[in-house]
């Protein structure tokens, strides 16, 4: 027995909204309306789910919603109450409390209350209908993926440095899906998780649900008789990209119903039974308060640290000392042996859900945060080491005395395990999940490659590119950095990867690079992977190519096929860009040598000098080449083997 229903919380007057702490005054306009979306599974003793449109749900909110919703045949501990993290909805009292302390007035806590009233009486409206609406269906459920999530945590040397987009970082990109059909076929029920933070749109002051919002927008669309309900995985840590307006939270959401829409057009994994429900609480450890003076000298500074001092003095005047720990209720349902689904309270990094996917089948797992409660980030121990945002300044906020000690991880993941239990623990010769990094865009660019083939076929550039690709060799034993200077720039598939490069700034800036040893005599065809870039700077005489410490030609910026030969005839140089942006390329580059330049069983040196200056034209080689692989992909697409 399975119900779905849908309730309107879209602000009826003013209020304001949660997720950025700039914003005091109430909302300027609604882009799209908010909902409580439900879900209930189960017969005699059902499960309840609801998804609201907000921030965070704070764990007084979820147990005013349980206690009315007891009353009606819903079990508080069968209950689940989440948040989709929308920073665009109105703030719910108890959220975030530092936030708003001493800088909202009277009337405007008294429409913050009455906003919370309201919620409580939609969400529990759309629970109920969801019950009363309950009807036989099949349960399914499917794996798919989406890849606009990205590390937001900028860490340089070990350390946070600020927000932005850590591409080397862990990502959880994994879309699981559960959908409810009638036995005509049609999906009447679907609901998706997927862990990023609800920020696409930013700090604009109007009602909005983000890409969460359009994401449930397009899966009804998908799916028109049914109702949509997304859910948010372990996204703490994880941002939209790219974001910035309504039309790319826009296109995150239709990005979210495609793929949803695909996997259920597919082969899907049946459910056999309703879920069984455990629950545990846990206490989570932080460290150890410093001394009343020290809030008292806090409680001075004005600004959110001089509220927190005020809230610890409050504490250890009421309650005779400072709280060292924060309670934590961990919850699961589990469908037989065909699906766990696990719910952590708060805002919780990408590392649970690593380090959940690796310890558990996470073939047969489900991940959902902001749930039940909202004590705030629930950082794990890569996080604490090197500190910033979501471990130590979010804590403010959240009104803690300080953070999370670093057993806060073993707890939290223990607890999972616990709820879960032995029937879900990962196999030993498991594989990795395959949604922990950003996938590479090598498969596209080789695509392209073959879509130029197509077009050039006859051409001589493109003969002399087949050519010189099948009897390529490695071109790059040691990269020798000289003047170069290390970064992270699209490579040959548009992939940030570390690289070194020279501007054409100074004349004379110099990198270059070594090859493997030459097995034989004769002719040799050499292939590194590189690019050149800023096609807009000035003009410069562009850059020389030496071998051996001497220069045997020049060669310039270019976001198209090139070739370029010695005066002698005796070297060459091709380049074939695979990723070209308006101002910059990545590619392969070949050095044709003639038999004069090639001695067996020597290395041969390269350099690339900057010939001109006053330009920040660039010149890069990759620092990881993996040429035998990508020479045998580029040689498939070109039409070879």
């Amino acid at each position: 027995m399975v119900g779905a229903a849908k309730v309107e919380v879209t602000p009826k007057g003013p209020v304001v909204l949660a997720g950025y702490g700039g914003r005091t005054k109430e909302f300027e306009g609604i882009d799209t309306k908010l909902w409580a979306r439900a879900m209930v599974i189960g017969e005699k003793e059902p499960v309840a789910v609801v998804v609201l449109d907000n921030c965070g749900v704070p764990a007084p909110v979820t147990a005013r919603l349980a206690k009315r919703l007891a009353k009606q045949g819903i079990a508080p501990g069968r209950l689940v109450v989440a948040a989709t993290h929308t920073h665009n909805a109105p703030s719910l009292v108890g959220y975030a409390k530092i936030v708003w302390a001493g800088r909202t007035t009277a009337e405007q806590e008294k429409r913050m209350a009455a906003y919370t009233e309201f919620a409580i009486e939609q969400m529990a409206a759309a629970v109920m209908a969801a019950l009363k609406g309950r009807e036989p269906l099949h349960l399914e459920w499917a794996q798919g993926r989406a890849n606009f999530g990205g590390n937001r945590r900028i860490i340089r040397d070990g350390v946070w440095a600020g927000f932005g987009f850590q591409r080397d970082a862990p990502v959880d990109h994994s879309l699981p899906v559960l959908a409810a059909r009638d036995d005509k076929g049609r999906v009447r029920a679907v609901w998706a998780n997927y862990a990023c933070h609800c920020t696409t749109v930013g700090s604009r002051n109007h009602v909005g649900g983000d890409w969460a919002g359009f994401a449930n927008e397009a899966m009804e669309t998908e799916f028109p008789e049914a109702t949509a309900m997304m859910s948010i995985g372990c996204g703490a840590d994880i941002g939209p990209q790219p974001s910035g307006n309504l039309q790319i939270a826009d296109q995150h959401g239709r990005s979210i119903g495609v793929e949803v829409g695909r996997l259920l057009a597919g082969e899907t994994k049946k459910i056999s039974s309703a879920p069984a429900v455990a629950n545990k609480e846990v206490v989570l450890p932080l460290d150890a308060p410093t001394s009343r003076q020290h809030w008292e000298g806090e409680a001075k500074r004005g600004g959110f640290h001089g509220q927190l001092g005020k809230s610890m003095l409050a504490k250890i005047d009421s309650e005779g000392a400072i709280p060292t720990t924060v309670n934590y209720p961990v919850s699961a349902w589990k469908f037989g042996t065909d699906l766990a689904m696990v719910f952590l309270p708060g805002e919780v990094v990408v590392d649970y859900s690593v380090r959940l996917n690796r310890e558990l089948d996470w073939s047969r797992l489900w991940i959902t945060a902001w749930a039940n409660a909202m004590p705030g980030y629930i950082p794990s121990r890569r996080v604490l080491r090197e500190g910033g945002y979501e471990p130590d300044f979010s804590q403010v906020y959240y009104d803690h005395p300080g953070r999370y000690k670093p057993e806060v991880e073993d707890l939290v993941v223990g607890a999972a395990r616990e709820v879960v239990g032995e029937r879900f623990t990962a196999k030993a010769d498991q594989e990795e999940a395959p949604f922990h990094r950003i996938p590479g865009k090598a498969a596209e660019a080789f695509e392209r490659v073959a879509e130029w083939a197509e077009s050039r076929e006859g051409d001589e550039l493109f003969k002399k590119v087949v050519r010189l690709a099948g009897v390529a060799q490695p071109a790059v034993e040691r990269v020798i950095k000289k003047d170069g200077e290390e970064t992270s720039w699209h490579n040959y598939a548009g992939d940030f990867v570390p690289r070194v490069f020279i501007r054409q700034e100074a004349k004379g800036t110099e990198l270059g690079w070594e090859s493997p040893v030459v097995k034989a005599n004769g002719s040799l065809v050499l292939c590194f992977t590189g690019g050149v870039g800023w096609e807009s700077e000035p003009d410069t005489e562009g850059f020389g190519l030496e071998i051996d410490g001497r220069q045997v030609l020049a060669f310039d910026v270019t976001r198209k096929p090139a070739r370029w030969v010695s005066d002698d005839g005796a070297v060459e140089l091709v380049y074939l860009p695979t990723w070209t942006s308006v101002v910059d390329s990545g590619g392969f580059y070949f050095v044709a040598l003639a038999k004069e330049k090639v001695e067996k069983g020597k290395r041969i040196t390269f350099s690339v000098r900057s010939l001109g200056e006053g330009s920040k034209r660039w010149f890069a080689i990759d620092a990881e080449q993996e040429m035998e692989k990508r020479l045998k992909k580029l040689r498939e697409a070109l039409g070879g083997k």
